[in-house]
């Protein structure tokens, strides 16, 4: 079984690096593993299908990696964070990683990811992006792409729809919490960071980067929606 898909492993653990190269190559996939971020950065990065990138790294940590990457590809990266970190897991999201799984993790649900990942990818390449809309039932509180439901929770679909209002523009984190709460946002509240990164997770199947960050001022929905 071959996949012709090729597979960075980027991880300073060497017994994880093994481990994870064995079990990806049974599972059909080239594998090149690396010890750090360097390494990697320096390598034909296009060569790759997608990357499974450690947040603790010597020298670069996995966010300066994600960051750099960003720059110059869209490789997608499913980046590998300790249970507690959840800002540095946020922020990786922010900076373009695609998803992540916090260690311990089974490499089946990895496997499972990394298929996911792959045909969200391969979707997305396909789509022609005037094709795709975003259709959201405000009375029964339901959301469509195409004919395709998607399972959003309470805070999602409000946090949804105050994008949808001002579509295409930048929408502030303090109007996004004063029209939803009621009040001003706190610069170091993680709420709204968290609840977008979810959100976009979700929309990303259907469209490439649906909502952007536009850095200090706010998010904006670029998905089209009625």
């Amino acid at each position: 079984m071959t996949t012709n898909k090729r597979l960075a492993l980027i991880d300073d653990d060497r017994e994880i690096l093994q481990l994870l190269s064995q079990y990806m190559s049974q599972q059909g996939y080239e594998v090149s593993p690396f010890t750090d971020g360097e390494s990697f950065l320096a390598a034909d990065i296009s060569q790759f299908s997608l990357a499974i990138l450690d947040l603790s790294l010597p020298g670069i940590d996995g966010l300066s990696v994600c960051r750099q990457l960003r720059q110059s590809s869209d490789l997608p990266v499913i980046m590998l964070t300790a249970a507690s970190d959840d800002l540095d897991r946020i922020l990786g999201l922010e900076l373009g990683a695609d998803d992540y799984m916090g260690k311990p993790f089974n490499p089946r649900e990895l496997l499972a990811r990394v298929k996911a990942l792959l045909r969200r990818v391969e979707t997305q390449a396909s789509a022609v992006n005037n094709e795709i809309q975003l259709f959201i039932n405000s009375q029964k509180r339901t959301v469509k792409v195409n004919d395709q439901p998607i399972a959003l929770t309470g805070t999602e679909f409000d946090l949804l729809a105050v994008l949808a209002q001002q579509q295409g523009q930048i929408v502030s984190k303090d109007y996004i919490s004063k029209t939803l709460h009621g009040r001003s946002n706190s610069p170091f509240e993680r709420a709204i960071d968290t609840s977008i990164s979810r959100l976009r997770s979700k929309l990303s199947e259907f469209y490439p980067d649906p909502i952007q960050n536009v850095r200090g001022k706010g998010y904006v929905l670029v998905i089209p929606c009625q």
